[in-house]
């Protein structure tokens, strides 16, 4: 099993989706060897926006994260993928971050709640459907309450932090691994970004979500689940376990490792996204269209900084 990072990319301005597969490919020729039949499960074909990482915070550069000027990247990423016309947003976590402490003092919360309420601003630019991963920054200064209190999950409960919606013919997953590992939420800075877990009772609830699904599934998450360490949930392999035996997923997307990576294991592509807050200037933005194909082929169309690749259905995905 590896995790490799991307290879260096170019942007090429305003590009399109490419090598895209044939619109004829009909989802139900690939179902009659499941337990998901072509007459119960909807034809699949949808393109949606990523995002991640944003950390936005009125604070100075620190290394290559430069924290203002995110609101102005995530401007430009949720205008172009509005032109786009992709059918929601899925932003991976972090986007907010907090401002270095004073002579041993953390900003008040309502500062760092300031941040999330300008960057939602922006993408509420979108003017459609939203879904958020939890990130470890998001609550560096504040609860998991008030963080989904300032955010909209289209057609979610607003206190949930994991939850299901199905779109185009395509089920998502969203995970929150900003757990400790007794099973204590992340809140108010009472965390190591390393410290990762999917809790006992959220696996429980994905395993249902699974075997109840009657689509092909996508997984969104913020910490990566591809592999051990890090920059990956620490459960992570219990995790894919259940991904994998369910016969279902096609892929699942993360951020957090802000370099970016794609790895196919067992059968699923796990694509990271990079991060929007690394480097300065407009060139250093990150954002990509994700397209799934009616084939389930899956298209990454990434702009500026975001890697472009094809995730070819596998065999185990083909028999969703």
């Amino acid at each position: 099993m590896s995790s490799p990072r991307f290879p260096s990319a170019r942007w090429q301005p305003d590009r399109r989706d490419f090598l895209k597969a044939s619109a004829a490919s009909l989802f139900g020729l690939m179902a009659g060897c499941s337990g998901v039949s072509s007459s119960a499960a909807p034809r699949v074909g949808l393109r949606f926006g990523l995002l991640t990482d944003f950390h936005y915070a009125d604070a100075p550069p620190s290394g290559t994260r430069y924290y203002r000027e995110s609101l102005d990247k995530v401007r430009e990423a949720v205008a172009k993928l509005r032109d786009e016309r992709v059918e929601f947003l899925g932003l991976l976590g972090d986007i907010k971050d907090m401002a270095p402490a004073v002579n041993g003092q953390r900003e008040p919360d309502t500062k760092t709640l300031g941040y999330l309420t300008d960057i939602e601003a922006e993408i509420r630019r979108f003017s459609g459907p939203t879904y958020h991963v939890l990130g470890n920054h998001d609550m560096d200064n504040l609860s998991k309450a008030q963080v989904l209190a300032s955010i909209t999950n289209t057609g979610i409960t607003p206190n949930r932090s994991f939850y299901a919606f199905s779109r185009g013919g395509v089920r998502f997953i969203t995970l929150d691994a900003c757990y400790l590992e007794d099973g204590r939420d992340y809140d108010h800075g009472n965390f190591d970004y390393r410290n990762t877990w999917v809790p006992p009772a959220q696996l429980v609830w994905l395993r249902a979500e699974l075997a109840a699904a009657r689509e092909p599934v996508i997984v969104f998450a913020h910490q990566r689940l591809d592999a051990a360490g890090d920059p990956f949930i620490k459960n992570s392999a219990e995790v894919r376990a259940a991904l994998e035996a369910s016969g279902k997923v096609l892929a699942a997307f993360h951020g957090h490792d802000h370099p970016g990576a794609h790895a196919l294991v067992n059968g699923i592509h796990y694509y990271t996204l990079k991060a929007v807050v690394e480097g300065s200037g407009e060139a250093n933005n990150s954002y990509a269209v994700a397209e799934v194909h009616p084939d389930l082929n899956i298209t990454i169309t990434g702009y500026r900084r975001a890697v472009s690749l094809e995730m070819a259905a596998t065999v185990a995905s083909r028999a969703v």
